[in-house]
């Protein structure tokens, strides 16, 4: 699913070797063999989730869209579970081996100013995943604000139609650790309050199982709970099964994620409860990382790229549709 096109590779290809034709460029399935490459470029990729199935297919489809750019290898980590240690010893070693560039989403950015420097310093450039360093060569993300917009639309709407003179209370979780993510929560939250629905329940997660438990805890005091929005589908989801183990009238229900996991839109799609996701096309935010990294280095296109969300609802199944094929074509 591509909203939007591919921003930098065509043009840096058609750049690297004069030999590249027009066709290579246009037909996905092509690549330039090593004699049509001048040079070979070397990205590193980190993320410090990657047990998340989105972080998963995120990586796999950024692979594939490398294979297909002449001239670009893609490194990516095995970091799991935003463990410090084994990001900084992944990105210690591209260093040492002086890849071309490195994106990257830091646990703590603090802990990789030394190195940032170091890469800077010998050549390398710098960009950074969904948060900001001094000094970075560019940047790749989503937009957050969007996501909080969207999301906060799409439940005023559904709290003027099924509560229009109260009656529900909601609740909504957070990462407050994680200063980029505010407008996915604090714009939800805002709008619901507006509505006149008071936000029972603010509380940091992520996770199936925190979803799961934040919402069955609230059911227990709070009764009347009847709108849910998680700051990730995984939490949302969890949220949903404490919905249906209390026998709720799902017709009575908001439920809402963001980022647009499997299993979030496979909820969606399915219709009932859970209402919408905030998706991110992760087609299009796997060719940024590869894009921006190439422009960052060769100075040619947009180094600081932004991929819009899209809101995926039952009553847009294409779209919803489109955004499950790239988790199907993940390895």
């Amino acid at each position: 699913m591509r909203f939007k096109p591919a921003l930098t590779a065509c043009a840096v290809t058609l750049a690297l070797a004069s030999t590249v034709t027009l066709s290579g460029c246009s037909t996905p399935s092509s690549s330039a063999t090593s004699a049509e490459c001048p040079k070979t470029y070397t990205v590193g990729f980190s993320h410090p989730i990657g047990e998340a199935e989105v972080i998963k297919a995120l990586k796999s489809l950024a692979k594939d869209y490398s294979t297909k750019v002449s001239c670009v290898e893609l490194l990516l980590d095995n970091t799991t579970g935003m463990k410090l240690e084994s990001q900084r010893a992944t990105i210690e070693s591209w260093v040492t081996q002086r890849v071309d560039a490195i994106v990257l989403w830091p646990v703590d950015s603090t802990a990789f100013a030394g190195l940032q420097r170091q890469a800077q310093s010998q050549g390398t450039k710098w960009l950074t995943y969904l948060t900001s360093m001094d000094g970075q060569d560019g940047s790749v993300g989503f937009d957050n604000k969007l996501q909080g917009e969207q999301i906060a639309e799409d439940v005023t709407a559904w709290i003027k139609k099924n509560y229009p003179n109260g009656g529900a209370t909601a609740a909504v979780t957070t990462l407050t650790t994680l200063p980029p993510s505010r407008p996915r929560y604090e714009i939800p939250i805002n709008a619901i309050e507006a509505a006149g629905i008071k936000v029972v329940s603010e509380q940091n997660c992520t996770d199936q199982a925190c979803g799961l438990q934040i919402a069955e805890d609230a059911l227990r005091e709070h009764p009347d709970l009847r709108i849910f929005v998680g700051l990730s589908d995984e939490s949302a989801i969890g949220a949903m099964k404490a919905f249906k183990n209390a026998g709720i009238d799902p017709a009575l229900v908001y439920i809402a994620g963001q980022d647009g996991s499997p299993e979030g839109l496979a909820a969606v799609q399915q219709g009932g409860m859970y209402r919408a996701s905030s998706a991110i096309p992760m087609d299009d935010l796997a060719a940024s990382i590869v894009d921006a990294a190439l422009a960052a280095v060769t100075g040619k296109g947009e180094a600081n790229l932004v991929t819009p969300t899209v809101l995926a609802k039952a009553d847009n199944p294409q779209v919803v549709a489109d955004l499950l094929k790239n988790f199907e074509r993940k390895d």
